[in-house]
C-alpha cells in the first residue's frame, strides 16, 4: 500500500472562453491522471491537448507548456525550448487576465504551475479549486511532518487544516481528494485514525478509476484490514492498478505473481513488471528487480546487475536495499568482499529506519 500523499488533483471547472467542452475535459483528465499516477491515461489526454495546442488554442498551449518537462509526457509531444516559450508567450496573458479579472481559480492554479509560485497556488486554494486544495494541503502537511515546525501544537493545527483542504476537495467528488482524505484517515493526519473511513474513501476513489486507490484496496484485501483477507481480490485490484500503468500497482501485482498469491505463479511475468516499475523510479521495485537477478528467480542470475539495482534503490532511501548491499559485501557477490562496507551499509539501513545512534555513528565516521 502506498504511504504517501498525492500533490495535485484536477478540477472539473472548464474554461469555456478558450475551449469546447471536449477539450476542457481532456485538460481535466490530463491533470487528474498526472496526479493520480496513471501514465497511460495521462498520455491519452495529452494527445488531445497537444492537438488542440497545435490548432492554436491558448489554454491548451499554456497547459502543454507547463507540463512539458513531465517524465510521463510522450516523447513525440515534447516541446522544444523555443516552442515552449512561444506557447507561453502567446497564452500567458490570457490566462492571467482570466485569473485577475474573472477570479478563475483554475487559472490561478495553472499560473502557479509555470514557476511553482506558492502565492498563486494559495489564491487558487482560497478559490476552492480542488487542484490547489490538494496541492496546498500536501505542501503544508509535508512541512508539518518534516520537523521544520518546532511547536507541536502548531504541527497539529497545520495537520488539521490540511485534513480540511482534502475533505473539501473530497466533498466535491474529486477522486484524488478522496484518496488524500483516505490517507489522512489511515495515518491519523489531522484526524483520528480510522481504517473503516479510510477504506470507504479509497473505495469511492477506486470506483472513479483512481489507480493509487485501487492499489490500496488491493492492500486491504491482501492484509485483511477492515475486510476479510482475500488474495484473489487483492491480486485483481493490483492487476487493475498495474494495467493503468501505476508503479505501485505494478510492484504489488508482480509480488503476487512471484509468490502465487491470489493468482497463478509466474516469475517471468513478475520480473517484467518489476522492471517496468523500476524504470519508473519506484525504489521498492528497484530492490525487488535486483533481488530477481540475485536469486535467478524468473531471469538469469547476475550478481553485478543485482548490485546495480540495489544501489539505485538505496540511493532513493529504501532500507531493505541497503541491507541487501550489506549482504553482497559480506558475501562478496557482485562486489569485492569487504567487511567494512558490509557494516557501513548495515548501519545505513538502520539509520534510514530512524535509528539515531546509527545516524550518529555514520556522521562520526564520515559515512
Amino acid at each position: 500500500m502506498k504511504k504517501t500523499l498525492l500533490s495535485v488533483v484536477a478540477s472539473a471547472l472548464a474554461l469555456a472562453a478558450f475551449a469546447q467542452e471536449t477539450s476542457s475535459s481532456a485538460i481535466v483528465r490530463l491533470l487528474n491522471s498526472r496526479a493520480a499516477g496513471s501514465p497511460k491515461d495521462y498520455a491519452a489526454a495529452a494527445e488531445i491537448v497537444a492537438a488542440d495546442a497545435a490548432a492554436g488554442r491558448p489554454l491548451q498551449q499554456y497547459v502543454l507548456a507547463v507540463v512539458a518537462s513531465d517524465a510521463d509526457l510522450p516523447a513525440k509531444l515534447r516541446l522544444s525550448k523555443e516552442k515552449r516559450k512561444e506557447y507561453l508567450d502567446k497564452s500567458r496573458d490570457k490566462i492571467r487576465l482570466l485569473a485577475e479579472e474573472k477570479g478563475n481559480a483554475l487559472a490561478w492554479y495553472l499560473l502557479s504551475l509555470e514557476k511553482n509560485d506558492l502565492k498563486y497556488l494559495k489564491r487558487a486554494a482560497e478559490g476552492d479549486n480542488v487542484q490547489a486544495l490538494n496541492a496546498w494541503g500536501t505542501i503544508s502537511l509535508n512541512e508539518a511532518m518534516s520537523g521544520s515546525i518546532a511547536d507541536t501544537n502548531e504541527v497539529e493545527k497545520t495537520m488539521v487544516k490540511c485534513f480540511g483542504y482534502f475533505k473539501k476537495a473530497a466533498d466535491m467528488g474529486d477522486a484524488n481528494g478522496l484518496y488524500n482524505l483516505g490517507m489522512c484517515y489511515l495515518n491519523g493526519y489531522g484526524c483520528q485514525s480510522d481504517q473503516d473511513l479510510a477504506f470507504k474513501c479509497f473505495r469511492t476513489s477506486a470506483d472513479a478509476g483512481h489507480p493509487e486507490a485501487i492499489n490500496n484496496i488491493g492492500g486491504f484485501y491482501r492484509d485483511g484490514i477492515v475486510v476479510e483477507k482475500n488474495l484473489e481480490s487483492a491480486a485483481k485490484n493490483f492487476e487493475r492498478s498495474a494495467n493503468l500503468g501505476n508503479d505501485y500497482g505494478l510492484l504489488n501485482f508482480a509480488l503476487a505473481l512471484q509468490r502465487g498469491e491470489g493468482v497463478e505463479k509466474d516469475s517471468t511475468r513478475a520480473v517484467e513488471l518489476f522492471k517496468e516499475a523500476a524504470m519508473r523510479g519506484n525504489a521498492e521495485a528497484m530492490n525487488s528487480y535486483g533481488m530477481c537477478f540475485f536469486t535467478g528467480d524468473g531471469i538469469g542470475q547476475d550478481d553485478a546487475v543485482a548490485v546495480r539495482w540495489f544501489r539505485a534503490s538505496a540511493a532513493r532511501g529504501f532500507p531493505p536495499a541497503m541491507d541487501n548491499l550489506s549482504a553482497c559485501y559480506d558475501l562478496g557477490r557482485g562486489v569485492r568482499k569487504d567487511a567494512t562496507e558490509a557494516t557501513v551499509w548495515k548501519v545505513r539501513g538502520m539509520a534510514a529506519r530512524g535509528d539515531r545512534n546509527a545516524a550518529a555513528w555514520l556522521q562520526q565516521n564520515g559515512k
